[in-house]
């Protein structure tokens, strides 16, 4: 329950960010997911009405006012190049797997948003505490900058702490991965608690039941004794 209120939390939190971020700025979020098997970083850049021609400009290289698929690519790496993760001192590189860009007049009404899915191999199954780094460098002169780790959708990940710089430009996350059997005692502790309940429930049901038959048996007796 807490997993989905949280993601439907961020769900409803970003487009209240990007409508309201000033018109003269590069708004950029990113959200970084832990998995066993590495880590996933969306990110979303959304340029305000006031910057949008000149961050189009960038995109769109032959200068027709579409962006092509080769154009999406170009910038993409771009500012992938301005990205920098580290998982447990070492530099782990990010690779693209995801690019969308918006229409002109989307960008231009300061609505559209980039959307970059990036994806990094890290063994973060290895029990133990593990930490994270993730730093964006992107357009500095116009950006602003967001940036949060979601719950892990895992229970073998447990974020322990985060820490940002003053602009959001990084975040550092502390989590600790729990092994096999650490992860097995909370549910014998749950199997547990739910078959105490379960006895203390039939328990109090057959005392119920007694009552009420013995409530019966004295209802019956009334009536004859008075008929």
């Amino acid at each position: 329950m807490r997993r989905l209120l949280a993601c439907l939390l961020c769900a409803c939190a970003l487009p209240a960010i990007a409508a309201a971020h000033v018109l003269d700025q590069y708004l950029q979020v990113a959200q970084i997911a832990l998995a066993p098997g590495g880590v996933r970083v969306e990110l979303r850049l959304i340029p305000g009405a006031q910057v949008a021609e000149r961050v189009f400009a960038l995109i769109d290289v032959d200068g027709d006012g579409k962006v092509s698929p080769a154009e999406e690519q170009i910038y993409a790496q771009r500012v992938l190049q301005d990205l920098a993760l580290v998982v447990d001192g070492r530099r782990t590189p990010l690779v693209l797997t995801g690019v969308q860009c918006p229409l002109r007049r989307e960008m231009k009404e300061g609505l559209g948003a980039i959307r970059l899915e990036l994806a990094a191999e890290a063994s973060l199954g290895t029990a133990g505490k593990h930490q994270l780094s993730f730093r964006n460098d992107h357009r500095p002169e116009l950006g602003v900058y967001l940036v949060n780790a979601l719950v892990p959708t895992t229970e073998a990940i447990k974020i322990t702490g985060q820490q940002r710089d003053t602009l959001q430009h990084s975040l550092q996350i502390d989590f600790r991965v729990l092994s096999a059997e650490a992860r097995a005692w909370p549910r014998w502790i749950g199997m547990l608690l739910f078959g105490l309940c379960l006895a203390l429930l039939l328990s109090q049901w057959k005392r119920l039941h007694s009552f009420f038959r013995r409530f019966e048996a004295e209802q019956i007796k009334a009536k004859k004794i008075f008929s």
